[in-house]
C-alpha cells in the first residue's frame, strides 16, 4: 500500500525553509536554521522512502512520519513570518 500523500507535509516545510533561507536570510551561511531544518527535512523524507522501499516500516510509522512532516511544515510557516 503507498502512502506518498505522506510526503506533502514535508514538501511544503522544505519550501518554506528554502524560501525563507533565500528571501529574508539572503542564503549568508549553510549554518543558518533554515537550511539545517531544510536539510533535516529532506534527510526525514528520504527516510521514509528508503524505508518504505525496503519494507522495514512499522504500522505505526506512518502516523509518525505524518507527524514529523505536519510539525516542520508548521514550524515552517511559523518561521517564514518571524522577523
Amino acid at each position: 500500500m503507498s502512502h506518498t500523500f505522506i510526503l506533502a507535509p514535508f514538501i511544503v516545510a522544505f519550501l518554506g525553509f528554502i524560501l525563507r533561507f533565500y528571501g529574508r536570510e539572503n542564503a549568508a551561511s549553510m549554518s543558518n536554521p533554515s537550511f539545517l531544518l531544510a536539510a533535516l527535512t529532506v534527510i526525514t523524507a528520504m527516510a521514509f522512502l528508503l524505508l518504505g522501499l525496503m519494507n522495514l516500516l512499522a504500522d505505526w510509522s506512518t502516523i509518525a512520519f505524518g507527524l514529523v512532516g505536519l510539525a516542520l511544515a508548521i514550524l515552517a510557516g511559523v518561521r517564514m513570518f518571524m522577523i
